[in-house]
């Protein structure tokens, strides 16, 4: 609602498409406006005066609320490189937040085979593509850590300037960021499995059926020993 401040997102929040097309980069973006808004807990009249030095003109709320929609629903909305930096600018966000794959969101990217949820493999780069990443770092004078900064660091115990701004390390932390959040609904998968598979193994594959129908007849009935003979394990 205009006018009330909206918690932060917690980043568990989902806020899946209508559309379950295909998607494009534009509803990538949109998606990221509203979570830097919340972020913020700005209103949308509040994201529209920060963005009204950068853009040169005050949106209206139905506007910001018109990008917002943009994913959440079926109406298209493009955006220009000038206007998405305005976004980082006003939210005070690097441009790489804007480009974040929307949880939950496995739909192909139009035009692609890739998958919107796995789009930080795009934003981020393979190990094979990093080649060229470096050697414009370099021309602006980042470089990877060379040993003297390598030896200062075994010393001082403390990452060196250079390594602290090295693109490697950082593009690192941030895939490890990403993959903690969507680990965690693997992992809270596989624990629900392994304590069926444990239940299932206790009781028996009849037990499990009895506690499931209430049926005595299916109930695991262990088979006595006959006379004279041993069972084995």
């Amino acid at each position: 609602m205009v006018g009330r401040k909206r918690a932060p997102v917690d980043g568990t929040q989902k806020l899946l498409p209508q559309n379950q097309g295909q998607a494009d980069l534009n509803e990538v973006v949109a998606y990221n406006f509203r979570r830097a808004r919340e972020l913020r807990g700005w209103t949308q009249d509040e994201a529209a005066i920060a963005l009204e030095p950068l853009l040169g003109q005050r949106l209206p709320q139905a506007s910001i609320s018109a990008i917002e929609r943009a994913y959440e629903g079926d109406r298209r909305r493009e955006f220009d490189a000038q206007e998405i930096l305005a976004f980082a600018l006003a939210f005070n966000l690097p441009l790489v937040w804007f480009f974040l794959p929307p949880p939950g969101d496995h739909r192909t990217l139009e035009r692609t085979t890739n998958i919107v949820s796995e789009l930080y493999g795009v934003v981020f780069g393979r190990d094979d593509q990093l080649g060229p990443v470096y050697d414009r770092l370099r021309q602006l004078g980042i470089d990877e850590p060379g040993e003297v900064d390598k030896a200062i660091e075994n010393i001082t115990g403390k990452a060196s300037r250079v390594r602290q701004t090295s693109y490697r390390q950082r593009r690192k932390e941030m895939l490890l960021a990403l993959l903690d959040q969507y680990s965690d609904d693997v992992d809270r998968a596989a624990d629900e499995m392994g304590a069926f598979f444990d239940h299932l193994r206790q009781v028996g594959v009849r037990g499990f059926v009895a506690e499931r129908l209430d049926d005595p007849d299916y109930v695991y009935r262990p088979r006595t020993k006959k006379p004279g003979r041993t069972t084995r394990d």
